[in-house]
C-alpha cells in the first residue's frame, strides 16, 4: 500500500519538496477545468513532482452530458498532456450532480467514448467516483474496463498525513479493481495550507522494480556540455535540461535535453512515437537526474 495526495489549484501554491519530506509516495493532478483551460496550478504541480520524484497521474473532472462533449473533454487532457511531454493515466472523476439523471445507458456511454479518446491516444484510462454514486447505479461500472479510485469517508475528523488510514474495514468493496481509496477530504501535510484529500493506492502506477531515484525520459539532445544543452533546448522551450547519469548506457554522465520525463520505459516510448509523429527524433534513457 502506498500513501498519496491528490491536488488542484485549490490548494494554492504548493511547497512539493516538503510534501516529499511528509513521505508522500504519488500524487494526482488536476488536468483541466471546466472552462478547457489548465488548472492554474498544473505547471508548477508536474515541475514540483518531477524535481522531488514524487510519480504522479492526472484527473479530470467531467461534466459531459453528450458525446460530443466528452470527446472534447478528453481530447483537452489529451493535448494538455502531449504539451508536457506526459504519457500517465487520466482518471476520469464522474461526480457531478447534473450526471445522476441522464440514466445508467447514457453516463455509460459517455465514460466509455471519453475512454475510447484517452486510449486511442495511447493513455490509460481509470474511473474516479464516490462510492454512494457508484452504488447507486448512475452507469454501469462492469461495462468499463478499467482500474477504479473509490472515495468513501469514515469520519469527519482531520487527518494528518503520518497518522495511519481508517481500518481496512472500512476500505470500499467494489465489483471492479480497486486501484486506490481516498479516504478523507480533510487531510493535512506539510508543504499545503489548509486541507487536502489523501489517498492510498494498492496498486503501484510506477514502474515495478525501478530504482530509487530514477526516471525515464525521452531526450531530443545528448552533449557533453551545460551550454550546448541550453542552446539546444532553447529550441524546444518545453523541455527540460539535465545534467545525469545514463544507467542504459553503462553510467555514463552527460548532459541531456528531455522532452518527457516519466516513470516508466512504456511511457518514454509513447512520448518518442508522439515526438515522432511531430518529425522530432530523439532517443529513450533510463537515467538518474545529477543537476
Amino acid at each position: 500500500m502506498w500513501k498519496g495526495i491528490d491536488v488542484s489549484d485549490n490548494q494554492g501554491r504548493i511547497d512539493w519538496k516538503k510534501v516529499k519530506e511528509a513521505g508522500c509516495q504519488f500524487a494526482v493532478l488536476r488536468s483541466v477545468r471546466r472552462s478547457g483551460r489548465p488548472d492554474r496550478q498544473f505547471g508548477a504541480n508536474v515541475s514540483g513532482c518531477r524535481e522531488n520524484g514524487i510519480p504522479f497521474e492526472v484527473y479530470k473532472y467531467t461534466y459531459a452530458a453528450v458525446p460530443s462533449q466528452a470527446v472534447e473533454e478528453a481530447e483537452q487532457v489529451a493535448g494538455l498532456l502531449a504539451e508536457y511531454g506526459l504519457s500517465c493515466r487520466v482518471w476520469w472523476d464522474v461526480e457531478d450532480r447534473s450526471l445522476k439523471g441522464l440514466g445508467e445507458g447514457v453516463l455509460t456511454g459517455l465514460i466509455r467514448s471519453a475512454q475510447n479518446t484517452l486510449e486511442g491516444e495511447g493513455l490509460e484510462f481509470g474511473v474516479y467516483t464516490g462510492l454512494d454514486f457508484y452504488e447507486s447505479g448512475f452507469f454501469r461500472a462492469s461495462a468499463i474496463d478499467c482500474p477504479y479510485w473509490i472515495a468513501r469517508y469514515p469520519s469527519s475528523a482531520y487527518y494528518e498525513f503520518g497518522q495511519e488510514p481508517p481500518a481496512e474495514t472500512f476500505r470500499p468493496k467494489i465489483g471492479e479493481e480497486l486501484a486506490a481509496w481516498q479516504y478523507t477530504g480533510k487531510g493535512r501535510i506539510g508543504g499545503i495550507e489548509g486541507n487536502v484529500d489523501l489517498d492510498v493506492c494498492y496498486a503501484p502506477f510506477w514502474e515495478t522494480g525501478r530504482e530509487e531515484g530514477t526516471i525515464w525520459c525521452f531526450s531530443i539532445a545528448d552533449v557533453w556540455t551545460e551550454a550546448l544543452a541550453r542552446t539546444a533546448a532553447a529550441v524546444y522551450p518545453a523541455c527540460k535540461v539535465h545534467r545525469a547519469e545514463i544507467l542504459d548506457a553503462g553510467g555514463i554522465e552527460i548532459w541531456v535535453v528531455s522532452a518527457a520525463d516519466v516513470w516508466t520505459r512504456a511511457q518514454a516510448e509513447e512520448a518518442g512515437r508522439r515526438f515522432g509523429a511531430l518529425g522530432i527524433a530523439g532517443v529513450v534513457h533510463n537515467i538518474r537526474v545529477l543537476a
